[in-house]
């Protein structure tokens, strides 16, 4: 299958696995994946007589969207400031940071959102459709999923066909689908789905800069359901895997590592009990925060954003905690590229002009830590309060937003960076050329290259580590840009 465009059997054969997998036992974890099985013998007509076709198609596209938000979490984290690949073999290029749109990760990436978008195209167009027993639930869920695909593709991706075998689309023109389907997802869903499909129109309006359409939905969003969180599920036996969760815990083999001033958020994904695997929140009321305090200092209200912010960290204090042994976790020290710091007594510095600050290293090696599972900052009232101006305050605000979103994907975004449409994509698409501008990355000026977006100095044994770029200020600095900032 090529990465939009689909022959004409490949619905037929995804249905079919839907159709397989319907029969089989159900457990309480279990999600079904409808693009795994093959079988020519089943068609669509014959799938579409199976008993309820339409609730294992639904099950199946909720299986894509666990498995779209770990491609995208394992590259775009990555890419950012907030992970060194330290010694795995997932992408070495990613660090520099370096995208290139012949490369075997922007091309997986690019496909999970695709399968994503395109799955849920046929459940609304043709499972639902064909399945008596099909339920206006159901069609709200298949609109969720299909506006996530295109938020996706609208955050990450310089951009991306929206149909199969389409030309490309533009990020705004991607927002712009996913706020419609948000929009049908909240209209004909639960409560629950309601919350989800606001959150997520709040933050595509966020990410087009619709300063008051993205106020308006974060404010119903808080006033409906302000501890909000939409997770989606991992499983050990069935799948798919939090890869995350082994690449920063489970293995012990020191190999993606953060950045020294989050050591204290990691490692969020963990596993205390054979096959335990972690959930992973992919909308949270935390965001309505976010987006309400960036949109008073985008009218310079600081003190407005100083209290949207204290409220989240009213909202980040009941979020739950987790107490957990890390002591396989010694940080660079079994072979890895780089050494990192791995003592409570240990002082970051978020660049070499900054304050040293202290409780952003945990010791892991002699006991248990406490580390927080959904969201988590460094962030004080304190430091809200000593914040006089716009620049000061939205500093903390995308040091925020950077804590608590960290291994969720969304950092490589705030930073401006996009990847390009895929080169197979090119290849197969007679609709984009191979000299298409959107087949480069889109990589701001003042990201730092040759690993120093992950750069720090620290030498085992210091008492101080010192990162290179603090790129919370350098976006601050650059909030005139285009590419960050979107309501600036």
């Amino acid at each position: 299958m090529t990465l939009s465009t689909r022959k004409a059997n490949m619905r037929s054969l995804k249905l079919l696995a839907a159709t397989v997998l319907a029969v089989l036992p159900m457990t309480a974890c279990e999600l079904l994946d409808p693009t795994n099985v093959t079988n020519p013998t089943v068609t669509e007509a014959t799938f579409l007589e199976t008993p309820n076709a339409a609730a294992s198609w639904t099950r199946g596209v909720e299986r894509q969207l666990a498995s779209t938000t770990m491609q995208v979490i394992m590259g775009a984290e990555v890419v950012s400031d907030n992970l060194f690949n330290n010694r795995t073999l997932f992408s070495k290029v990613f660090d520099i940071p370096q995208i290139d749109a012949e490369d075997f990760d922007v091309r997986n990436i690019q496909r999970a959102v695709h399968t994503l978008r395109a799955l849920s195209d046929d459940g609304l167009n043709v499972v639902i459709p064909g399945d008596a027993n099909s339920t206006p639930a159901m069609t709200a869920q298949m609109h969720f999923y299909r506006a996530y695909a295109h938020l996706l593709a609208g955050e990450l991706f310089v951009g991306l066909p929206a149909t199969s075998g389409g030309s490309v689309a533009t990020p705004s023109q991607h927002l712009e689908l996913a706020i419609g389907d948000f929009q049908a997802a909240a209209s004909g869903g639960d409560a629950t789905m309601t919350a989800a499909a606001t959150l997520g129109i709040a933050r595509a309006n966020y990410a087009l800069g619709n300063r008051a359409a993205a106020v308006t939905a974060a404010q119903q969003l808080l006033a409906a359901n302000p501890t909000f969180v939409r997770y989606v599920q991992y499983d050990n036996v069935d799948g798919p895997t939090n890869t995350m969760q082994f690449a920063i815990y489970d293995s012990g083999q020191d190999e993606f590592q953060p950045l020294p001033r989050l050591d204290f958020l990691f490692p969020k994904y963990f596993s205390e009990t054979a096959g335990q695997q972690s959930q992973v929140a992919i909308l949270k009321a935390e965001e309505a925060h976010l987006i309400l305090a960036e949109a008073a200092l985008a009218d310079g209200n600081v003190a407005s954003a100083r209290t949207h912010l204290t409220n989240l960290l009213g909202l980040i204090a009941t979020r739950p905690t987790a107490s957990i042994d890390d002591r396989n976790q010694i940080r660079g020290r079994r072979g890895g590229t780089w050494i990192y710091p791995n003592a409570a007594n240990i002082l970051v510095k978020a660049s070499p002009s900054a304050e040293a600050r202290a409780g952003l290293v945990l010791s892991r090696n002699d006991s248990r830590v406490t580390i927080p599972t959904l969201s988590g900052t460094s962030v004080t009232e304190a430091m809200l309060g000593a914040a006089g101006t716009v620049d000061e305050m939205l500093y903390l605000l995308y040091l925020m937003r950077q804590e608590v979103f960290v291994v969720e994907g969304r950092r490589m975004t705030d930073l401006g960076i996009r990847f390009p449409v895929a080169l197979d994509e090119a290849l197969t698409n007679e609709n984009i050329s191979t000299t298409d501008p959107a087949l480069t990355a889109r990589m701001p000026s003042f990201i730092p290259q040759n690993y120093q977006l992950d750069g720090f100095e620290y030498d085992d044994g210091d008492l101080l580590a010192t990162i290179l770029h603090d790129m919370n200020a350098v976006l601050v600095q650059n909030k005139g840009s285009a590419d960050v900032l979107p309501f600036h």
